[in-house]
């Protein structure tokens, strides 16, 4: 495991520390459910090495991007929102990634995913060529990037994981904004039915507009996966993602736009018009990685 690492979950360890003494202002799960599965992962990892899986310079050109991220969502174009996804709405300056929201005179057709929202806007979507798998082989993973992003009334941009086909969830928000500029940290699971996350913790009194870090830890615990969240380095939540373990995953990030982020339901008298901001919206990324322990 490289130093970089080590001393990255080194910090960790010493924020979770600290916010159990209080010293962070936030509440944990209770010390003595962490500590024996701290104890186990500490043995595995002194035999575990480390491996990075995308670069934080993947951004810093066409050929680094080309090398580590795909255009679009793994599926398609379209999701649960307004916005068709393209190529050319994908732009790199300056180990910046920007995804553009444009929205159009008239809507170019439907969603051919629920609730199958009015497509008003044009948009950009990534996702990793890698794959995320917690599992034994693979105990650990650290995922991380630094954003800023417009939000409001129609906005939707996400940095997350979610299941692959057909296992959804796990779903995994590392950063959220659905029309307002209240991050949401959300897990998803089969038990939560498929209308509310599992567990979520909201993160607000920040400016989105301004670059911001995100991260997630992910640890294999049995057949669940621990996620500890942490915003701009602090800690803010530990979540359980119950069966997670041994189900692939995508990264994926998107500027999505309208549908929930609109603040209206199908059938809405303004559903057909999918309020939003007009002219472009910007999403912006740097810095983005994902690593993760292997076992053997």
């Amino acid at each position: 495991m490289p130093e970089e690492s080590i001393n990255r979950r080194r910090l960790i360890t010493l924020g979770s520390a600290a916010a159990a003494s209080g010293l962070l202002g936030l509440s944990l799960v209770p010390a003595e459910a962490r500590a024996a599965s701290q104890a186990a992962t500490r043995a595995r990892r002194a035999a575990a090495t480390w491996e990075n899986l995308v670069e934080k310079s993947s951004f810093a050109s066409a050929t680094a991007f080309a090398q580590e991220w795909n255009y679009g969502y793994p599926w398609g174009n379209v999701h649960n929102g307004a916005a068709k996804m393209l190529t050319s709405k994908v732009s790199l300056s300056g180990g910046v990634l920007t995804l553009t929201a444009t929205r159009l005179a008239q809507p170019d057709g439907q969603s051919a995913s629920p609730p199958h929202a009015p497509l008003w806007y044009q948009s950009g979507a990534v996702h990793a060529k890698e794959q995320i798998l917690v599992n034994d082989q693979f105990p650990e993973y650290d995922i991380e990037g630094e954003f800023r992003t417009q939000t409001g009334q129609g906005i939707w941009p996400a940095f997350w994981t979610t299941g692959i086909a057909p296992n959804w969830p796990p779903e995994s928000d590392i950063l959220e904004y659905v029309g307002d500029s209240t991050n949401l940290f959300n897990t998803w699971t089969k038990e939560a039915g498929e209308n509310d996350p599992a567990e979520r913790t909201p993160i607000s009194g920040h400016n989105p507009d301004a670059w911001h870090k995100y991260r997630l830890w992910m640890e294999k615990d049995g057949n669940d996966v621990l996620l500890d969240y942490y915003f701009d380095g602090v800690w803010q939540a530990s979540h359980r993602g119950v069966g997670w373990a041994g189900i692939p995953q995508y990264l994926i990030i998107n500027l999505q736009m309208g549908s929930w982020a609109s603040g209206i339901e199908p059938g809405h008298a303004l559903w057909s018009q999918q309020p939003g901001p007009s002219g472009n919206t910007y999403f912006r990324a740097r810095n983005v990685w994902f690593g993760r322990t292997r076992a053997w």
